[in-house]
């Protein structure tokens, strides 16, 4: 009797080998859109004049909702300017390449047929899923490396071998959570549209409801007397 996760290493080769192009895609243009945005910051904003102007810039509510509250805008690096302004862009980027990558194999082989054929062999009801997962974590986590490392190897001053990491681990976490969402939202819908549309929809909501959280902590709470009590200490 097959188990429910029966043979997923051949299923998770077999995903690979047939989306392999895709798959490098995806990581090359993230990589070396990240790249090129770091090269062009470091270039644009030479001097720590005109980063603090930016950091000013940077402090407006209506760019706070959009890249999400500043950190570090007293001494405005370029690292800080990559975590700040495209960090968050970056991640939805990475979000949209798993969420597409699940909903093809969890749906949109189902309703081309792909996954009737699939099944007539030994493979576990939970197989495909499981694949899938798999190879997402690892495209993330090659996705994760690929960036840090190439961040690091460009030697922009404040961009160290740790930040250059994390950022990229930021960008694979994200996506690897977003993975996960969409196969939740694969076992809600019976179509591959309706997972796209709530895996999107769960998006927009979460960059709205991230939007809406940094504008709100940039407004300072009701001072009373005991407030300002305690801050007078």
């Amino acid at each position: 009797m097959k188990g429910p996760y029966a043979h997923t290493g051949t299923m998770s080769r077999f995903i690979l080998k047939r989306d392999r192009l895709r798959i490098l895609i995806w990581i090359f243009a993230l990589a070396t859109f990240t790249w090129l945005v770091a090269i062009s910051f470091a270039n644009l904003y030479a001097t720590d004049v005109e980063r603090q102007g930016m950091a000013e810039t940077m402090k407006n509510p209506a760019m706070t909702a959009m890249v999400g509250k500043g950190y570090g805008l007293a001494n405005y690096t370029i690292g800080a300017m990559m975590a700040h302004q495209m960090l968050l862009f970056t991640a939805i980027a990475a979000a949209v390449m798993n969420i597409l990558l699940v909903a093809r194999h969890l749906r949109a082989d189902e309703e081309s047929g792909t996954m009737e054929l699939l099944l007539a062999l030994p493979l576990g009801r939970l197989t495909n899923m499981a694949a899938t997962m798999i190879i997402c974590v690892c495209v993330n986590g090659l996705s994760a490396l690929v960036i840090g490392c190439g961040l690091y190897a460009l030697r922009i001053e404040s961009l160290d071998l740790e930040g250059s990491l994390l950022y990229g681990a930021a960008l694979g976490a994200v996506g690897i959570f977003f993975a996960a969402v969409t196969a939740l939202f694969a076992q809600l819908s019976d179509h591959v549209r309706g997972t796209i549309g709530l895996s999107f929809a769960f998006l927009g909501v979460s960059y709205v409801l991230r939007a809406a959280g940094s504008v709100n902590s940039r407004i300072p709470p009701r001072t009373g007397h005991n407030n300002e009590s305690i801050c007078s200490k």
